[in-house]
């Protein structure tokens, strides 16, 4: 099946009209399975019958972290646009619908002018080099507990706030999505000397994050996603 594609009226296990969807939500080649209620503990065990395990959602958090997956709640909530968050993409279609309106357009065509003129979604770690192979490096034994809302800070100035955290184990390292402001979200003044459109000034400061009146160093690291970029995982037909 190829990525983003479905099956219709699969049996499994005896039980019919179960729907596949070849997606994921952890990065890997994954696929969703809708079964009828009726026929659902059946479908559990024989998927547990032939290899599968239960890994909980605090795995699933972590997986999606690592491919910088959006969650609703955290990452994302009504008060962002899709362009603050860096998914412009999955709204940019409609937008550019020849005659195409809907309720929020026009905010949305604003937005898509200036997607940083109040805030950026980034991505930092703590702990080992994202860069480096998988698992070539130790474990850490003592990773930075984080938990949200912790401060975000680029040289001395605090300039945003955690917004979700969790610990890559491919990676080695804490994964930290959080909103840089362009103004101070209460006072309103203004925090940056640069521009959060400027990646290359995003680049040139020296990150941290402050948690319980310590500061922890950061790395910042801007477009693909931490862990396979390419994708190449998410697309593949098998391992």
């Amino acid at each position: 099946m190829p990525f983003s594609s479905a099956l219709v009226d699969v049996e499994i296990a005896k039980v019919p009209n179960v729907t596949v969807l070849r997606l994921t939500f952890v990065g890997e080649l994954g696929f969703e399975l809708h079964v009828p209620a009726s026929g659902a503990s059946t479908v559990l065990k024989a998927l547990r019958a032939a290899g599968a395990v239960d890994a909980g959602y605090r795995a699933m958090d972590s997986l999606s972290a690592e491919k910088g997956y959006r969650h609703w709640h955290a990452d994302l909530s009504n008060a962002e646009t899709p362009y603050e968050a860096s998914i412009g993409f999955t709204i940019n279609k409609r937008l550019n619908a020849p005659n195409e309106k809907f309720i929020g357009a026009d905010a949305l065509y604003a937005a898509k002018e200036q997607p940083y003129a109040r805030k950026r979604l980034v991505c930092l770690s703590t702990g080992q080099d994202l860069e480096s192979p998988f698992h070539s490096q130790p474990p850490i034994h003592n990773p930075i507990p984080l938990h949200g809302t912790e401060t975000i800070w680029r040289d001395d100035t605090c300039i945003g706030f955690v917004r979700s955290t969790a610990f890559s184990h491919a990676l080695r390292s804490t994964i930290i999505y959080g909103y840089l402001h362009t103004h101070h979200p209460f006072s309103g003044q203004p925090l940056l000397q640069g521009s959060l459109d400027n990646d290359d000034w995003l680049q040139s400061g020296t990150w941290s994050i402050g948690d319980k009146g310590l500061r922890h160093s950061a790395t910042l690291h801007l477009g693909a996603a931490p862990y396979d970029p390419q994708n190449l995982k998410v697309k593949t037909v098998s391992y």
